[in-house]
C-alpha cells in the first residue's frame, strides 16, 4: 500500500532498516536451528509429557523475534510510518531489540530461578509491548486514512497481539511471585469468583492461544496489501479479510473474557470426553478459514510472482488442516486420544499432535509466511526469489505430510514418517540459506514490487 514514492525497507543496500532486517533473520535462524535440539518428538517425545519451561522459553525468544521482524515490514507494506517517523524508529529499534534479548535469554533461561536471564527476557517482553502499541497506533492512523479492510484487520491483528501479551505479563507475575500483593492479585482473584491459582491457569491459557493466532491475521493481512489489490475490487479477498476482522475480534473478546473471570468458552458438540472448545471453533473457523479465503482471493488475480502468491495459500491450507480440522477430529473423539495420557488407545498419537500442530503450524509456518513476505519485499531479482520461496514451500509440504503420517498413521520413533520430516525440515533450512542470501543481494525490494505488479519482472 506505500506508493514508489515513499521510502522502502531497502531503498538502499546498508539502509539502517535493510541492515537489522538482514541481522534479523540471520539471528532467527540461527536460534530456529537450534530448536531442532530443544523441542523435538523424536528425541523426547512422551505421552503426556506436561510442558517444558526451558524449551517455551527458548521458543518465546524466536516468536518475539519473529513478531518484530513482521511489524517492521508491516510498517512498511501499509506505509504505516512513513508520516510517523517516531513509531517507525520504535517499532525499528524496538525489534532489534525484543530479539537479542528475547534470543540470549531464552537460551539460557532454564528454570524460574534463572533471574537474570529470566529478566533479560522480560525487557524483550516490554521490547515487543512497545513494538505492538506503535505498530497498532500507526495501522489505525493508516486505516482511518484509506479505509482499506486490509490495514483495518492488520490494526485490529496488532492490538489483539498487544492485549495478549499483557496477559501473557500478567501470568508471568503471578507464576514468579505467586498471590503477591495479596490484595490486587487475590482481591482480584476473589472479585472474579476464583481462586489466584485458577487466574493464573487461564491467563496462561488465554495468551498462549491468542498470541500466535492474532500473527497469523497480521500475516495475512500484510499478504493481502503487498499487492494493493482492493482497488481492483477483488470481491473474494475482501469478503476473507473481513472475515478475518470479525473473527479476530471475537477471539480477541473471548480470550479477554476468559483470561481475566471464570468464565471459559463453552464446549461445542459435547459427548462424553469429546467436544470442541468455543475458543478453538472461532479461531479455527473465525481467524485460520477467513485468512486462507483471503489468500485465494489473491491468488486468483493475474499478477506476476504466482510461486509466492500460491504459496501462501498452500501454507495457510497447511495451518488449518493441522490445526482446527486435526484437532477438531482429535476432540470429537477424545475416547481414544484422551489429551495423550499414555493409557489411552492413541495417547501417543495425541502427544505427538501436541508437539507438531504446535511447532510446525503454529511457530514454523508462520515464520516461514514472514520470510517469505521478507524475500518478495525486498528481494530484486525474480530468480532468486522462485528458488528461495519454491525450496521453503517444498520443505513445508515433506514437513507436513511427514507429520501427518507421524500422527495419524504411525508414531514410530525413526520411522518413515521421522525421515519424510526430517528431510522436509532439512529443506526448509536450505529455503532459509537461500532467502537469506536474496535478501542481503544488492538492490531496491520496491523496485522488485514496482517490477513484479507491472509484470515486467
Amino acid at each position: 500500500m506505500s506508493t514508489g514514492s515513499e521510502r522502502s525497507l531497502s531503498e538502499t543496500l546498508w539502509s539502517p532498516e535493510k541492515r537489522v532486517v538482514v541481522a534479523m533473520l540471520i539471528w532467527l535462524a540461527l536460534l530456529a536451528l537450534g530448536s531442532a535440539f530443544v523441542s523435538t518428538p523424536f528425541i523426547d517425545q512422551r505421552a503426556g509429557a506436561p510442558p517444558d519451561y526451558a524449551n517455551t522459553m527458548y521458543l518465546h525468544g524466536l516468536l518475539i523475534g519473529m513478531v518484530g521482524l513482521l511489524a517492521l515490514i508491516a510498517m512498511d507494506v501499509f506505509g504505516a510510518g512513513h508520516k510517523n517517523r517516531v513509531m517507525h524508529n520504535l517499532v525499528l529499534w524496538g525489534t532489534l531489540g525484543a530479539a537479542l534479548f528475547s534470543g540470549v535469554g531464552g537460551i539460557f533461561d532454564h528454570d524460574i530461578e534463572d533471574t537474570f536471564f529470566l529478566w533479560m527476557q522480560i525487557i524483550s517482553f516490554f521490547f515487543l509491548d512497545e513494538i505492538l502499541i506503535s505498530l497498532t497506533l500507526a495501522l489505525f492512523f493508516r486505516a482511518v486514512e484509506t479505509r482499506f479492510v486490509a490495514t483495518w484487520l492488520a490494526a485490529f491483528a496488532a492490538l489483539s497481539g498487544f492485549l495478549s501479551a499483557v496477559m501473557g505479563h500478567i501470568a508471568g507475575w503471578i507464576l514468579e511471585f505467586g498471590d503477591y500483593p495479596k490484595a490486587i492479585v487475590g482481591g482480584y482473584s476473589a472479585l472474579a469468583a476464583e481462586s489466584w491459582q485458577s487466574l493464573l491457569t487461564h491467563l496462561i491459557s488465554a495468551h498462549a492461544h491468542e498470541m500466535v493466532v492474532a500473527v497469523i491475521a497480521l500475516l495475512v493481512a500484510t499478504f493481502c496489501a503487498y499487492f494493493s489489490l482492493e482497488s481492483r475490487g477483488n470481491k473474494l479477498m475482501r469478503f476473507g479479510l473481513w472475515w478475518t476482522a470479525i473473527g479476530t475480534i471475537a477471539m480477541t473478546l473471548v480470550y479477554l473474557v476468559a483470561g481475566f473471570s471464570w468464565a471459559q468458552p463453552p464446549v461445542l458438540f459435547a459427548h462424553g470426553l469429546n467436544g470442541i472448545g468455543g475458543d478453538d471453533f472461532v479461531t479455527g473457523l473465525g481467524v485460520m478459514f477467513g485468512g486462507l479465503i483471503a489468500l485465494i482471493g489473491l491468488g486468483i488475480e493475474r499478477l506476476p510472482d504466482p510461486v509466492s502468491r500460491w504459496g501462501s495459500v498452500v501454507l495457510s491450507t497447511f495451518l488449518l488442516v493441522t490445526v482446527p480440522v486435526s484437532g477438531y477430529y482429535i476432540y470429537m473423539h477424545e475416547t481414544l486420544y484422551d489429551h495423550g495420557l499414555a493409557s489411552a488407545p492413541k495417547g501417543v498419537n495425541d502427544a505427538v499432535y501436541g508437539w507438531f500442530h504446535q511447532d510446525f503450524a503454529l511457530f514454523l509456518i508462520p515464520a516461514i509466511m514472514t520470510l517469505i513476505l521478507a524475500v518478495v519485499h525486498l528481494t530484486r531479482d525474480a530468480g532468486q526469489r522462485r528458488a528461495s520461496v519454491g525450496t521453503l514451500l517444498a520443505g513445508s509440504s515433506l514437513s507436513f505430510v511427514g507429520g501427518m503420517l507421524y500422527i495419524f498413521v504411525s508414531p514410530a520413533l525413526y520411522g518413515v514418517a521421522f525421515v519424510v520430516t526430517t528431510i522436509g525440515l532439512s529443506a526448509i533450512v536450505l529455503g532459509v540459506v537461500l532467502a537469506l542470501r536474496a535478501i542481503a543481494a544488492p538492490g531496491a525490494g520496491a523496485a522488485a514490487k514496482k517490477a513484479a505488479l507491472s509484470g515486467t519482472d
